[in-house]
């Protein structure tokens, strides 16, 4: 089947990474993988981060002379049998997709779509509005964050269907695809726990934490604020931070850290595989998440068995198992969080316990072998139904 791609928030291309552009590169891999051709529609970025009418003006614009580059493009090119879109959300809404569907008369499918009810009057009242059309159009949505659900669901025709696809890595420089990987961690971590402290001045005894994540403003700073006040609270004979990470905000993230600076080691930005090296061998993945829809690098985390203690915001607990895979703590209660990590860090067997659960969790649920056939299901099902509609037989 021929796949018309189309990332509103970014693109797959985009310079910038980020978990979105992430996951749209594994969207992309995965459909390859099950032998459809992809094709990305547009690099079109309709995010508008301002709340400018004006802005969002003038992207609807250039969104309708996308549209019109497209449909004639079609009109002597093979077109796509399905359009495929990625994250749609009030601040960036599908003007593409859903206009190049409805005249191709193909199916239109929506990976990640939020909506937001407060947002009905805010100044992203017409990308608001557009995300609604959408959620109301499209055959089917995938949603990655179940929390998503809830508010997708009661708009829905009978028509229409929603469908679960837990979030997943692609090739993870980990041996996960049978139960013997679970002893793969424990058994390089010594020689390459006691290279990287010889090679950076890390104490070997403390618990060490990892943090991965993007040093940007906003929600990534407040986040890294928090966590910087909840190590305060705790002995610092007892741990070794590792942050891993680059962007704007890395000074003013360094200087959060500053009272602690003797216990905190920053990487800067690092390759996947150096990623996994120290995932490999750290204690406590810790990150508090804040407004985070459920974040990759906590399931590369756990795909390396690493025991984790975030913040219950957005799709994470499905991630992150309380009591199982880690500790979730509440938002609303910051002491909670402080607890739960000092409490790990105090309890090396329930670590290893916690340890196999994670990669057991990882393999069952977030592999990439099973997000491909459960997205090719997905896909084949919707070009049976619109043939249906079509009266094609299928």
């Amino acid at each position: 089947m021929k796949i018309g791609f189309y990332a509103p928030l970014k693109s797959p291309n985009h310079p910038v990474p980020s978990g979105d552009r992430a996951m749209a590169r594994l969207l992309i891999k995965a459909l390859t993988a099950c032998g459809h051709e992809v094709e990305i529609l547009s690099e079109l970025r309709s995010w508008e981060g301002t709340g400018s009418q004006r802005a969002q003006g003038k992207i609807i614009a250039l969104a309708q002379k996308e549209v019109e580059r497209l449909t004639n493009y079609y009109q002597t090119n093979q077109p796509p049998e399905l359009i495929f879109v990625y994250h749609v959300y009030h601040k960036a809404p599908d003007w593409i997709g859903i206009e190049l569907a409805n005249k191709l008369h193909v199916p239109y499918l929506i990976v990640e779509a939020s909506f937001a009810p407060k947002q009905i009057h805010g100044r992203w009242h017409i990308g608001h509005q557009q995300t609604l059309k959408c959620i109301r159009t499209a055959q089917i949505i995938i949603a990655l964050n179940p929390i998503d659900v809830e508010c997708i669901k009661p708009l829905l025709k009978s028509s229409q269907s929603i469908e679960l696809l837990s979030p997943f890595l692609g090739e993870f420089p980990s041996p996960l695809d049978n139960v013997s990987a679970l002893t793969k961690p424990a058994l390089r971590k010594p020689a390459l726990r006691k290279q990287l402290a010889e090679r950076h001045n890390l104490d070997l005894n403390k618990v060490w934490l990892i943090t991965v994540a993007m040093m940007r403003a906003g929600d990534k700073s407040t986040s890294y604020k928090q966590l910087a006040e909840t190590l305060s609270q705790i002995d610092m004979d007892l741990w070794q931070w590792v942050a891993i990470g680059d962007g704007g905000n890395f000074n003013q993230i360094q200087r959060f850290f500053r009272p602690l600076a003797a216990n905190c080691f920053f990487t800067g930005k690092l390759g996947a595989e150096s990623i996994h090296q120290w995932l490999s061998i750290g204690d406590i993945f810790t990150w508090p998440a804040v407004n985070e829809a459920y974040g990759l690098a906590l399931l590369e985390a756990l795909a390396a068995g690493l025991p984790a203690v975030v913040q219950n915001y957005g799709g994470v607990s499905s991630i992150v198992e309380h009591n199982r895979t880690g500790y979730v703590a509440n938002p609303d209660n910051r002491g909670e969080f402080t607890r739960f990590l000092e409490k790990l860090i105090g309890d090396e067997k329930r670590r290893k316990n916690m340890s196999t659960e994670a990669i057991k969790k990882f393999i069952s649920e977030h592999s990439y072998n099973t997000a491909v056939s459960n997205i090719n299901a997905i896909c084949n099902n919707a070009g049976r139904n619109q043939a249906g509609r079509n009266g094609v037989a299928a």
